[in-house]
């Protein structure tokens, strides 16, 4: 979630349009999978648009990928190969690792504290190959899992096989390598596949969805050109962005039938691409800013918690009359017990992960931070 936390004592790193971005992915995550009670309440538009919540994991892995990118592509403050790629995963893995397993314990308790089961739970939630096998009741972090293994890759081809020097189209191919993948699985399907269950079968896999991480990589790698652009030229990338991404909704629906799977998420990376280049510079008012900024700051724990606060709410048939009044109630919530964790787990590793690198490295961490993404298909 989520994407660009930084560390206390560097506020001056963020940007404002890339926290705009994190938070407004992560509340169309929390929209989408808001309780059942809000969920059946609201009226025809407003549930048109929390259906396509979904969407908010694509704008995620872009934003990923553009700022771990710019991590690799950046200036090196390590002199080997052994240096670099141990500054970089613990970088990562200090960042993500901590609050994940927390959370994992949280799922992998419940039969003890509270009567429940871990279903779906086992080894495979310990070694982020739960996409690939099975993620039915932590089944959020899917998407952890195609972000750690893109840690575990991207730093061996930029430092170990020279692609900080490869052409920026290179970093596009992966597109098309999920766009073939994606294909090759929707030719096989039955045709009576149940909707609900495409979204495991055609995204969730590591090889169908990297069109995302390889966009915003891309835009990490270019960044030099268009960030030298005109006010005018980026906002019309703006502009376009969200014309491809009207046109993709538009088309796609809710739901990945007929093929859809296939295309829209290329689709939606490269809109979302245009818009991260349309909005990277935006300077927001001081008073929407810190509000911003602690939503965008929360949005790893929120991608986490979310599910847990979801049965609460659910199970315990939490409602104060009005889905206007639940959804404050829930996403105040979850915010809530994402600041906690926030407190009490991210902030103290983040803390250590200053100490076990090199100061240089430690300063480029603080500065261009940036966890999981934080959504769920549907």
């Amino acid at each position: 979630m989520s994407e660009g936390v930084t560390t206390a004592h560097t506020p001056a790193a963020r940007l404002d349009g890339l926290d705009v971005l994190r938070a407004l992915a992560i509340l169309a995550v929390l929209f989408f999978h808001a309780p059942a009670v809000i969920r059946d309440a609201v009226g025809p538009g407003l549930r048109f648009a929390f259906a396509h919540g979904w969407m908010g994991v694509d704008l995620f892995f872009v934003l990923s990928g553009y700022l771990i990118g710019r991590q690799v592509f950046g200036p090196l403050a390590e002199p080997d190969l052994g240096s670099r790629l141990r500054a970089f995963w613990v970088k990562r893995w200090v960042r993500t690792l901590p609050l994940y397993f927390v959370v994992l314990a949280f799922y992998a308790l419940k039969p003890w504290t509270f009567g429940t089961p871990f279903v779906g739970g086992g080894w495979h939630y310990a070694l982020f190959l739960q996409n690939f096998l099975d993620a039915r009741d932590f089944e959020q972090s899917w998407s952890l899992c195609v972000e750690e293994h893109f840690y575990l890759v991207l730093p061996l081809l930029a430092f170990g096989l020279r692609g900080r020097h490869w052409p920026a189209l290179a970093w596009l191919l992966p597109v098309g390598v999920s766009l073939v993948a994606r294909w090759l699985v929707w030719r096989q399907l039955p045709t009576d596949m149940p909707p609900h269950e495409l979204p495991a079968l055609l995204s969730w896999p590591t090889h169908l969805h990297l069109d995302g991480l390889a966009m915003g990589v891309f835009l990490a790698k270019t960044a030099p050109v268009w960030r030298q652009w005109s006010a005018a030229r980026r906002a019309g990338c703006g502009a376009l962005g969200v014309a491809v991404l009207a046109v993709a909704i538009g088309r796609a629906g809710p739901l990945l039938l007929d093929g859809v799977g296939v295309w829209v998420f290329s689709a939606l990376a490269a809109g979302f691409a245009l818009v991260l280049v349309g909005v990277e510079s935006l300077k927001l008012p001081a008073a929407p800013r810190w509000g911003i900024q602690q939503v965008a700051m929360l949005s790893y724990g929120a991608y986490l918690w979310h599910g847990p606060v979801v049965r609460v709410f659910e199970r315990k048939h939490l409602t104060l009359g009005a889905w206007g009044l639940d959804l404050l109630a829930f996403l105040g919530a979850t915010l809530a017990v994402a600041w906690v964790t926030y407190v009490t787990v991210e902030k103290p590793f983040l803390r250590l992960r200053d100490r076990l690198l090199p100061r240089p490295a430690a300063r480029e961490a603080a500065g261009t931070d940036a966890p999981a993404p934080v959504a769920t298909p549907p």
